[in-house]
């Protein structure tokens, strides 16, 4: 088969290039524009590197920020998720693996000596690690986390309740007297003061907000005692698919769980209202999401490394020596 590649250092430049082809995933997390919000915050001095492989219909994209003249990491914010390629054309899994393969060659021609991408789900991890072997790049791997998934297998929310261990329905109504649950789809002046007290300014989460606002996919809750927001969380949904791309808890209110009493008051809104199969609960820790979850997805972090780049083997050396001594302590 014949692969060409390309690659991009202006979002605009990827956006005509692209031709819309990147614009009507059904994982948010893969469009063009998801991207581009992540990049709009990037921190001043780093730069685009978009890289694209193309065979026939079907192409794979890298988005990338360029931290340093030879370094660079997927694109990813503290509040996006996770890290993938996006791919268009619906291309099998040996394609995936080819356009990936041309994409990794042509990133160690162009130059670069290190390369970080993080947070990977296991199986992109897998499919990037072995076209960037192939592709001539040292490969080191570790892990980045755990996502939390909730599949409701048709269930309601009630039927999820009651079959919910003991622990976290005490948990859920520990403070209840105290808490008014307010779930919202559209973002107000006084709502987002109400979220900057807990989460701080943040512009990615107010822009995502606003977005979502205009299309109708935002849902947002927050939990008060009294006048004040104790807890607050952002989601957005799309058909059967929501994510939680946010949450926050005021630390005094932490011991009447008002973390868990507004997830349960979100996650019944969005499977009776939404329709929501699929809840995407993002990362955290066990005690706080693991009794809500069905599935736990590990999340992975690459380092890859250019051995022709004389300043990669010292830091290939160094990740190798650290993988085999997490190995040991595991075995």
């Amino acid at each position: 088969m014949w692969v060409t590649g390309e690659y991009f250092d202006a979002f605009r430049a990827a956006e005509l290039a692209a031709r819309g082809r990147l614009d009507s995933d059904p994982d948010p997390h893969a469009r063009l524009a998801w991207f581009k919000r992540i990049w709009e915050q990037a921190p001043p001095g780093e730069r685009p590197l978009i890289a694209r492989a193309r065979s026939g219909s079907t192409e794979a994209w890298l988005f990338l920020a360029r931290t340093r003249p030879q370094q660079a990491v997927g694109l990813a914010h503290p509040r996006s998720g996770r890290f993938a390629p996006v791919f268009a054309g619906e291309p099998d899994e040996p394609m995936k693996q080819a356009l990936l393969r041309a994409a990794a060659r042509r990133l160690r021609n162009f130059g670069l000596a290190r390369l970080a991408l993080a947070p990977l789900l296991s199986g992109d991890a897998l499919l990037l690690a072995a076209a960037f072997r192939h592709g001539g790049w040292t490969v080191s791997d570790r892990g980045a986390g755990i996502s939390f998934l909730l599949e409701t297998d048709s269930r309601s929310f009630d039927e999820i309740w009651d079959a919910a261990p003991d622990r976290l329905h005490q948990r859920v109504s520990a403070g209840a007297r105290q808490f008014h649950v307010e779930v919202s789809d559209l973002l107000t002046p006084r709502l987002w003061d109400e979220v900057e007290l807990l989460a701080g300014p943040d512009p990615f989460l107010r822009d995502l907000a606003q977005d979502a606002t205009l299309d109708r996919t935002l849902r947002l809750g927050l939990v008060h005692i009294g006048e004040v927001p104790v807890a607050a969380q952002l989601w957005t949904v799309e058909g059967a698919t929501a994510v939680r791309h946010w949450h926050g808890v005021d630390p005094d209110a932490r011991h009447l769980h008002a973390g868990d009493h507004l997830t349960e008051a979100m996650l019944r809104y969005l499977i009776n209202v939404d329709g929501a199969a699929r809840l995407d609960l993002g990362t955290g820790r066990e005690a706080e999401l693991g009794d809500w979850a069905t599935g736990r997805l590990p999340l992975v972090r690459l380092d890859l490394f250019n051995p022709r780049a004389a300043s990669a083997w010292g830091p290939a050396l160094a990740a190798r020596t650290a993988a085999l001594v997490r190995r040991r302590r595991l075995d």
